[in-house]
């Protein structure tokens, strides 16, 4: 009986800690914050090379380091095109990220290229930006920078959130990923009846065991 009941309430801390843990989601969207599901194409105009994109007042964000991803294609750039994400913290000051790159998801637009990913990461949590208390950006915008002739189309823009010991830049991680919170809830309710299920058989399995000897 002893035993029964021990294993009962191993069962229910395990089931209790499931329940109870925070989720740490890697990669998490902010809010809806997705645009240009139609790609939106962009060709160089005499006297103007800063194009804006996107604006997104009070974003939403609440970690520290957060990244605007996307898909770009581009043809016959030339020079050295770049997306800019410029950060609005207040009296804090204004920071950018450019994709400047050699190459990569942060590598410039130059040249011709197929559709390919782009990230702009920012860690508010580093530098000077970071001192005190978490920095949370009042306004974010991302625009592109286009010197010379081409044309550039941009598509799937999405506002992402991370851990602040996570990289928006490191290399996806190969093997199962849960793609959206919706599935991760799913996935625990079933792992939560799974171990209910395991649980009821073992504790019948010794019921019978203690009835037969």
């Amino acid at each position: 009986m002893r035993k029964r009941k021990a294993l009962a309430e191993c069962c229910l801390a395990l089931i209790s800690a499931l329940l109870l843990s925070p989720a740490v989601d890697a990669e998490e969207p902010v809010r809806a914050m997705e645009f240009f599901r139609v790609p939106l194409t962009l060709h160089a105009t005499p006297g103007k090379q800063r194009h804006l994109l996107v604006v997104l007042p009070q974003p939403g964000i609440s970690s520290p380091v957060y990244a605007l991803k996307g898909m770009i294609r581009y043809d016959e750039v030339e020079g050295d095109a770049y997306l800019q994400m410029n950060n609005d913290f207040g009296e804090k000051g204004v920071y950018f990220t450019k994709s400047l790159g050699a190459s990569g998801p942060l590598g410039k637009i130059s040249g011709s290229s197929e559709w390919r990913p782009f990230v702009l990461p920012f860690y508010a949590n580093q530098g000077d930006q970071g001192a005190g208390a978490p920095l949370i950006p009042g306004e974010v915008t991302l625009a592109l920078h286009l010197p010379g002739a081409g044309s550039v189309s941009i598509r799937d823009v999405e506002l992402f959130q991370y851990a602040s010991d996570e990289d928006p830049l490191a290399p996806v991680r190969q093997g199962f990923s849960v793609p959206n919170p919706q599935v991760r809830s799913v996935l625990n309710i079933l792992i939560i009846l799974l171990l209910f299920v395991a649980a009821l058989v073992i504790l019948i399995a010794r019921s019978r065991g203690g009835r037969s000897m």
